[in-house]
């Protein structure tokens, strides 16, 4: 555990040196912010700037907006979109770069196992990650509710920490990703794919959504708009956690197998 601790406090210096715990939190919270800013103005914003029967039109089909409905397109539009992109940026380096530096073959020379170093990794990006959504959703929920009307906690709480286990799942797999390829591009890019390929298939429906993560995200939305989850939603959520152990895993099995560059 001392091993584990002194890892962890190195992680928390590399994420205070390159400032993320500063601007990650703020990226989001933008991001939170964005969604009930824009569907509370851009109908006043359309009828200042635009004339005639078109931009009448237009309102009329933005229509008035529930809390629910603002919220839940918060963090589907956001969220799950420019979020989850972020997030990917953010960690696809953070075994890779220790590799490429050197620093992997440093560390292992020590009496430091790879169950630590990898859960090193993995906890603080998970508790920097999280933070930061957890600042953009408050940042989203208050100001949906101050400009458009009450909102449940139950269902808010309940939807993010659902939507938290996909976000999880998420980092995994680009801590995964990162501590098989040698390219942070190609991190990037296949966690991108896949992302986009899970949230593709969990708009289908059906009993394979019990095996995609992603539909644990539209079970958050569908909790924030009617307090009520999905078919298959208590499969999926003990799936996923199954998912995000195995990743974990097969990350400290590749870091043990997967040789490491030489060092001067």
């Amino acid at each position: 555990m001392t091993h584990f601790n002194a890892l962890l406090a190195r992680e928390w210096l590399e994420q205070r040196r390159s400032l993320k715990i500063i601007w990650l939190p703020i990226v989001f919270a933008l991001l939170g912010l964005t969604q009930p800013l824009m569907m509370y103005f851009l109908p006043e914003i359309l009828k200042a700037v635009g004339t005639g029967s078109e931009t009448e039109q237009v309102v009329a089909l933005m229509g008035n907006q529930s809390a629910q409905e603002v919220m839940a397109q918060t963090l589907g539009s956001q969220f799950d979109q420019i979020g989850i992109i972020i997030i990917i940026v953010v960690a696809m380096a953070c075994i890779q770069n220790d590799r490429t530096r050197g620093m992997l073959a440093f560390i292992m020379t020590r009496p430091v196992s790879a169950v630590e170093y990898v859960l090193s990794k993995w906890v603080m990006q998970c508790v920097v990650g999280l933070s930061s959504l957890l600042i953009g959703y408050v940042l989203a929920a208050y100001y949906t509710y101050f400009l458009f009307g009450e909102l449940a906690i139950n269902s808010l709480t309940q939807g993010f920490f659902v939507y938290a286990v996909w976000f999880i799942f998420v980092i995994s797999l680009v801590v995964f990703a990162s501590a098989v390829f040698d390219s942070n591009a190609v991190v990037a890019m296949i966690s991108v794919f896949l992302a986009i390929v899970l949230g593709v298939i969990s708009g289908f429906g059906g009993w394979i959504q019990m095996f995609n993560p992603a539909y644990l995200s539209k079970n958050a939305t569908m909790l924030i708009m009617s307090d009520k989850t999905m078919d298959y939603f208590i499969p999926t959520l003990c799936i996923t956690i199954l998912w995000i152990a195995l990743l974990v895993s097969l990350t400290i099995l590749m870091i043990k197998i997967k040789p490491l560059p030489k060092t001067e």
